[in-house]
């Protein structure tokens, strides 16, 4: 009986939408708008500050499409090249991208410490995937907000998807976004559950112009570059350490 119900709601449902599409009624401002917000997540921290992201899967893009489709009078054909132009724009065959912005609400200016080695993305399972484009930006002083996409591998170095339809949930971590001595220590976690939305790359025209090896050979190029920073960043703490046991050692020798 329920599954009687509920078809009889979806037949209902669909012969409403196609009645809205033929009498040209169909709000895709608002189904944009409602899409956007299903796949945006957000946290402050007090008073101090606030970070807002939005998850640009396909299901996003879609309704954006729709809307920018309605809003310029474009044909389906139109439409369609427009849709292509935009994967291909915002590279979403390999990167999984996230519209962020960090807003300070009140206190002094934010100023995020090294965003690429504290800013990552961690899966279910506790792997890690650290940004490989953002806008500069994000590592300067924060008087108001800024906005921007944050540009993350979409596969892992083995070439499999980071998101698969098994994938239970994704967090977008963030970290000492403020230099703040009250501040600094706090932490932000913006998760999507069942982030997994099946792409559409199967038509030839889609398909970008360089070859796919060469986009993953620099993309890990850019993997290695962080890493080397990172372990740069170590070896000076180990340095800095170093010096100070050997000065404990000189005085502890002085009071011999």
């Amino acid at each position: 009986m329920k599954n009687k119900i509920t078809i009889t709601l979806i037949l209902i449902f669909a012969l409403v939408l196609m009645a809205g599409v033929a009498e040209g009624q169909v709000d895709y401002d608002q189904i944009y708008r409602d899409t956007a917000k299903k796949w945006t997540r957000s946290a402050k921290i007090g008073d101090a500050f606030s970070v807002e992201a939005l998850f640009w899967n396909e299901e996003v893009v879609q309704a954006w499409v729709a809307k920018y489709g309605k809003e310029n009078l474009l044909s389906a054909e139109e439409e369609i090249a427009y849709h292509r132009d935009f994967l291909q724009r915002e590279r979403m065959n390999r990167y999984l991208v996230f519209e962020v912005t960090i807003k300070k609400l009140k206190g002094a200016p934010l100023y995020p410490i090294k965003f690429a080695q504290n800013t990552y993305l961690v899966d279910d399972q506790g792997n890690k995937f650290y940004p490989l484009e953002f806008p500069s930006e994000f590592e300067e002083k924060i008087f108001d907000q800024v906005t921007g996409k944050v540009y993350f591998p979409r596969f892992d170095k083995e070439g499999n998807p980071i998101i698969t339809s098994g994938t239970r949930s994704i967090t977008l971590h963030f970290s000492r976004l403020s230099i703040d001595p009250q501040l600094i220590s706090k932490e932000i976690n913006l998760t999507w559950d069942n982030p997994y939305i099946p792409p559409d790359y199967s038509r030839p025209e889609w398909k970008p112009a360089l070859e796919e090896e060469i986009l993953r050979l620099e993309e890990r190029v850019k993997e290695l570059e962080l890493q080397k920073r990172m372990l740069e960043d170590k070896i000076k703490d180990i340095d800095s350490e170093i010096e100070d046991v050997k000065v404990k050692i000189k005085d502890l020798q002085k009071e011999q």
